[in-house]
């Protein structure tokens, strides 16, 4: 199974995640974490045992 999950960027700690079937789909997910909770999230790959990082996504700056 290939798919995508969202994880706060340093974080070690066990989490229960979904597992996204497209990046995009995750990438949207990841952006909305990111600007909800005020730090950084990572997009990885959940099929990997490593769980490389795809992309890191930065909260945006609220005007």
């Amino acid at each position: 199974m290939t798919g995508y999950i969202i994880w706060p960027k340093g974080d070690m700690r066990l989490h229960t995640c979904r597992v996204y079937k497209t990046l995009q789909e995750a990438s949207d997910a990841a952006q909305e974490s990111a600007d909800f909770h005020h730090r950084p999230v990572e997009v990885r790959a959940a099929n990997e045992t490593q769980q490389r990082i795809i992309k890191t996504f930065e909260p945006r700056k609220h005007r």
